[in-house]
């Protein structure tokens, strides 16, 4: 009666469920991911979390280019870092203030999220 063949519409985009796991938690933890941004990286963190928040609420992928950097802010990898330090916008916390083990919570989680929508290999390890 009303059948007709189903076409697919170059519109239509499926998201993979790592990616809707990762904008989950970007979502869920953009308030403590932007005060830390900031907290780290000053105006330059600020930009690099607005420019995810406008990611997320884009169809399609989430650019790594930009979730690689907050995961290096995260992890402190720009601390020696010549590209950071000459716009002299990295803070290094002090180890005893109470905002570190938040910050590392935030890392791992980050990081948890981007091995499960397959962006980080299992085998890297940011301790090294």
């Amino acid at each position: 009666m009303f059948h007709r063949k189903i076409t697919p519409n170059a519109s239509v985009h499926s998201t993979d469920v790592g990616e809707i796991a990762l904008r989950a938690f970007l979502s869920t933890h953009h308030e403590a991911l932007g005060h830390t941004a900031v907290l780290l990286a000053d105006r330059r963190g600020a930009r690099l979390i607005n420019a995810i928040r406008d990611g997320i609420n884009q169809p399609g992928p989430l650019t790594r280019r930009l979730l690689f950097e907050l995961r290096g802010l995260l992890f402190l990898e720009h601390v020696d870092s010549d590209d950071w330090d000459d716009a002299g916008c990295f803070a290094m916390p002090d180890p005893c203030d109470p905002i570190v083990p938040e910050i590392c919570l935030l890392a791992d989680g980050l990081d948890d999220a981007l091995r499960g929508a397959g962006l980080v290999p299992a085998s890297d390890d940011c301790a090294a």
